[in-house]
């Protein structure tokens, strides 16, 4: 609402304002966001947004340029202070029928069992097995009272809304769209109650969040995907939620700090996400930035990465946060199978403080015994998956560079044995200022190029 023009401000009649209501009382007040039933406000939004779209093509698309590869639509949308619009034309539309059309695609999609888990444990007329969805009724009759139907039927209205401007959109130029969601915030989260509250209302509610994000899929055609701004919830869970349906994971907003840009790596690894963009990176320096040399990493392989994924080839990938001064390691291992082998990867041990893990392991095209390891601060052991196989070790594993980033050529820079592979056993991967704390032998050299191969072996 704020970067909404004057005279549309101005004029509530054409451009009606949501109306919430306090908490705990009957008392209303007009809320400082635009209501998206009713009035002009989405034939206006799509217009406006159709001109910028053509204009958009005009100067980038038909350039040649195309330096904007996709779009948002609108940002973070719901409801706060109130779990719906309280307007009466709001109020109208939650106490008529529910459309006829609403309920045809929720029962489609229920006897399909595509709906996740939260909409069907939030109203049992979607769960499996249940009778169908009743018909000719309310919202609060259909779905029972409370605030989930409230959120239900905002969040019908807020995926409408912004279907119709994405489609507006993508007739002018169709480019890929999205939308965000600001996250509730669960028992999961980082910081309790912070970043979106647990009710709707608290946080935005109708917005797309993993409580509703189905009826953004069914609703929200003209999107491409949604997408989670991710800050205080659990981010691992939040790249399971939003690739839900198997759509594509993007997130527009994360921290961007050490612990945002080490999710960068499960993210990008073990979600296949398109990309992660962390809020108010432009207001530093790339010198300033963490972001940069772990993006430069990415940047270099990202070849083997795509790569791997056409040819559908595993995947996977992993951080371990810092420790505090004083405190214990308590990150836990990670385990992944790829074929014959399975994978158990732990930050990297020293004597001294450790250090941030994280990583990205990629399935080699020439055989499935080898790997090659991104990162640097951990440690592969490999296991045979072969109950008959009584030891695993490495072949070989050489330090690799990349010499070519349009190709992705690799070229090995080192090779190593010994205490650089635990007698042969273990791919280390060491961070590139390990600790060795008070012992007096360099065990563990440090990293250069954040690249190594390795060759896999049992008997």
């Amino acid at each position: 609402m704020t970067y909404a023009p004057p005279w549309v401000k101005k004029d509530p009649q054409r451009f009606p304002r949501t109306i919430t209501r306090l908490k705990g009382t009957s008392t209303t007040k007009v809320n400082g966001f635009l209501s998206v039933v009713g009035g002009d406000t989405a034939s206006a939004d799509a217009r406006a947004f159709a001109a910028l779209m053509a204009h958009l093509k005009a100067y980038d698309g038909a350039q040649g340029q195309g330096t904007v590869l996709m779009v948002q639509v609108e940002n973070e949308p719901g409801v706060l202070s109130d779990s719906r619009d309280r307007s009466e034309t709001a109020n109208n539309l939650f106490e008529s029928e529910v459309p006829s059309s609403f309920i045809d695609t929720l029962e489609k999609a229920k006897r399909q069992g595509s709906l996740n888990r939260h909409i069907t444990g939030n109203f049992s007329v979607l769960a499996g097995g249940s009778t169908d969805i009743p018909r000719g009724k309310s919202w609060e009759a259909t779905f029972g009272a409370g605030i989930y139907t409230d959120e239900l039927f905002m969040a019908y209205h807020y995926a409408s809304f912004i279907g119709k401007v994405a489609a507006a959109g993508k007739a002018a130029y169709d480019l890929p769209m999205f939308t965000n969601a600001a996250l509730r915030s669960t028992s999961r989260s980082i910081i309790d109650n912070t970043g979106g509250g647990s009710e709707p209302g608290i946080y935005p509610s109708g917005g797309p969040v993993e409580t509703v994000i189905d009826i953004y899929h069914l609703f929200a055609a003209s999107l491409d995907f949604v997408c989670p701004d991710i800050y205080f919830a659990d981010y691992e869970t939040m790249c399971k939620e939003y690739t839900h349906r198997g759509q594509a994971l993007f997130v527009p907003e994360q921290r961007r700090d050490e612990p945002g840009v080490l999710r960068t790596w499960l993210a990008l690894g073990k979600y296949g996400a398109l990309g992660t963009a962390p809020f108010g990176i432009d207001s530093i320096t790339a010198s300033e930035s963490v972001y940069t040399r772990h993006y430069a990493l990415i940047r270099s392989v990202e070849q083997h990465i795509h790569a791997a994924r056409q040819a559908g080839r595993q995947v996977t990938s992993f951080f371990f946060d810092s420790v505090p001064i004083g405190e214990q390691d308590k990150s836990v291992p990670v385990e992944a199978v790829f074929g014959p082998w399975k994978l158990v990867i732990k930050r990297q041990w020293t004597h001294g403080h450790p250090a941030v893990g994280y990583g990205m392991i990629i399935q080699q095209p020439h055989s499935t015994d080898a790997f090659l390891l991104i990162g640097e601060g951990f440690i592969v052991a490999f296991e045979s998956t072969n109950p008959e196989a009584s030891f695993t070790g490495l072949t070989h594993m050489h330090e690799k560079e990349v010499v070519d980033e349009r190709t992705g050529e690799l070229v090995t820079r080192r090779k190593f044995n010994g205490d650089e592979t635990g007698c042969g056993q273990v791919a280390i991967m060491p961070s590139q200022q390990p600790d060795g704390g008070w012992y007096p032998i360099a065990t563990y050299i440090p990293s250069r190029t954040r690249i190594a191969e390795c060759e896999v072996y049992s008997i």
